[in-house]
């Protein structure tokens, strides 16, 4: 068996950040990916502020730039009789995922096409297939089957069109969906919805559209330290699913070396994590879900203050 100090289950954005973050901090690590990249995902291609930050972090900047992103630097949101267009105070990047993901994992430690079959302790140590280490952290997705979330009878579908949109970011709000589109690269629109389920037939006649689902919001208690996804979604209103992925794989990287260098057992750095996680992310995912379950509020906040109101949602 070969030996490694983490394996990250999931190479995609949160755990190709979270490995190359490891690496860049001195440890033997690698991220375990089912699939090739590149490869169509399910997302909105929009890089808030934070997240061009975290890529910044990163040392991809410059990469995905290169790449194509094209810079957003301002929103439009239209909800019920409301049409109103706000200016970031610091821009955003509008890309696709799966240019993002390819870049992220041509620069991580990732082997792509592992699916990882059993994960185990023994003692103090895990044995991810024929792997032995002393971290395991979970990268898998909303899907993952090492981390238990409650799930939400919503579906997110998400397709391109030929032509670009500007700098802009459309968001719009519908009776049984909620969405938006943004320029990414190769002068393409990506457009990307959530839908409950009783309507999803009305959004599936797209040419090249992909769905997936059932969404799951909410992480239940687990065993592993849980990044992306894995942790819980945000809220795809807010716009931060990207950075979430980015900032919570670089987290747990951090908690991770700094426990090793320490000698802090697994349950230490999980909980520790958790702590950070909690304090960074839960008042962002619980107001993004107030706001869009109270739309019809979420209206006349935006007549009233809508700079300072989305700014603060996404940057």
């Amino acid at each position: 068996m070969m030996r490694r100090d983490v394996v990250v289950i999931g190479g995609s954005l949160a755990g190709a950040a979270c490995a190359r973050e490891l690496v860049r901090l001195g440890l033997d690590a690698v991220a375990l990916e089912r699939d090739r990249f590149p490869r169509r995902k399910v997302c909105g291609g929009f890089l808030s502020p934070g997240a061009v930050e975290s890529l910044n972090t990163l040392d991809v900047l410059d990469d995905v730039r290169r790449a194509g992103a094209v810079p957003v630097t301002s929103a439009r949101v239209r909800t019920g009789s409301v049409d109103v267009e706000v200016t970031f105070e610091r821009p955003g990047l509008g890309i696709s995922r799966d240019a993002l993901d390819q870049i992220l994992a041509l620069r991580a430690p990732v082997m792509q096409g592992h699916a990882v079959r059993t994960v185990h302790r023994s003692g103090s140590e895990f044995v991810v297939d024929d792997i032995v280490c002393g971290v395991v952290i979970d990268a898998a997705g909303k899907l993952s089957r090492f981390s238990k979330r409650r799930s939400a009878d919503e579906f997110g579908v998400q397709y391109f069109e030929a032509g670009a949109r500007g700098p802009v970011l459309d968001f719009w709000f519908f009776d049984d969906a909620y969405g938006g589109g943004v320029s990414v690269e190769d002068d393409l629109s990506n457009f990307a919805f959530l839908v409950r389920k009783p309507a999803l037939a009305k959004y599936l006649d797209r040419p090249g559209r992909i769905v997936t689902g059932p969404l799951a919001y909410d992480r239940l208690p687990g065993d592993y330290i849980a990044i992306g996804d894995a942790a819980g979604m945000v809220d795809p209103f807010c716009g931060e699913g990207m950075r979430h992925a980015l900032e919570t794989g670089i987290l747990a990287a951090r908690v991770v070396a700094n426990g090793i260098r320490r000698n802090a057992n697994y349950e230490e750095m999980k909980w520790e994590y958790e702590s950070r996680w909690e304090r960074r992310w839960a008042l962002r995912r619980s107001l993004g879900s107030i706001l869009r379950r109270c739309r019809n509020w979420f209206g006349p906040a935006l007549r009233v203050a809508p700079d300072r109101l989305l700014n603060r949602i996404w940057d």
